[in-house]
C-alpha cells in the first residue's frame, strides 16, 4: 500500500509540473527592456506597455499603429496578457519601444494621432511615465502634459520631428 501512495504521489507531481509547463509554454512572455545589447540591436519589432510603472500590472503589445487604445485589435498585429482585448486607453504607466527597424514610436494624448505627442526611440524604454511627457507637437492640444496613463494611439515615424 505504502509503495502504491509513493508511485501516485510522484505521478501526481509529474503531472502537476507538466501542466504548469505547458501553461507557461502558451503565455506570452513578459517584456523585458533592458535585457541584454545583443536582444536591443535585434528588436522584436513590437511597442509594449504595461498598466503600471516598472512593467507591473496587465501589459499589451502591438507591431502596427493603432488609432485607438480604447480596443486592441487583432489588426494591428496586438495583444495583451491573458489575451485581454480590453482597453489600454489612459492606462500605460510604462512603455518600451522594441523596434526592429530603427524607427521611433509616437505616442498620442488623443485617438487617430492626434494632439501632442511623446516620442520613444527605438530601443528605448520608460519604465515610469510620470517622468514622460508630451513635448512633441508644440501647437496642439496636449503639449506638455503629463503621459502617465494619457496615451490614447501610437504610431511608427520615420523621426520625431513628423509626428
Amino acid at each position: 500500500m505504502r509503495a502504491v501512495r509513493s508511485a501516485l504521489a510522484t505521478l501526481l507531481a509529474a503531472m502537476a509540473a507538466l501542466a504548469l509547463t505547458a501553461t507557461a509554454a502558451h503565455a506570452a512572455p513578459k517584456p523585458a527592456p533592458h535585457a541584454d545589447a545583443q536582444r536591443a540591436a535585434a528588436g522584436s519589432g513590437y511597442l509594449y506597455v504595461s498598466q503600471d510603472a516598472n512593467w507591473a500590472g496587465r501589459w499589451c503589445w502591438w507591431y502596427n499603429a493603432d488609432t485607438n487604445w480604447d480596443t486592441i485589435n487583432v489588426a494591428e498585429n496586438a495583444n495583451c496578457d491573458n489575451n485581454n482585448r480590453a482597453s489600454m486607453r489612459n492606462l500605460a504607466s510604462s512603455a518600451w519601444n522594441d523596434s526592429n527597424t530603427g524607427r521611433p514610436v509616437a505616442l498620442y494624448i488623443h485617438p487617430n494621432y492626434s494632439g501632442a505627442y511623446a516620442c520613444l526611440g527605438a530601443g528605448d524604454a520608460w519604465d515610469n511615465l510620470t517622468g514622460a511627457w508630451f513635448t512633441w507637437g508644440s501647437n496642439r492640444d496636449g503639449y506638455m502634459q503629463n503621459a502617465n496613463d494619457n496615451i490614447a494611439s501610437h504610431r511608427w515615424l520615420s523621426s520625431c520631428s513628423v509626428g
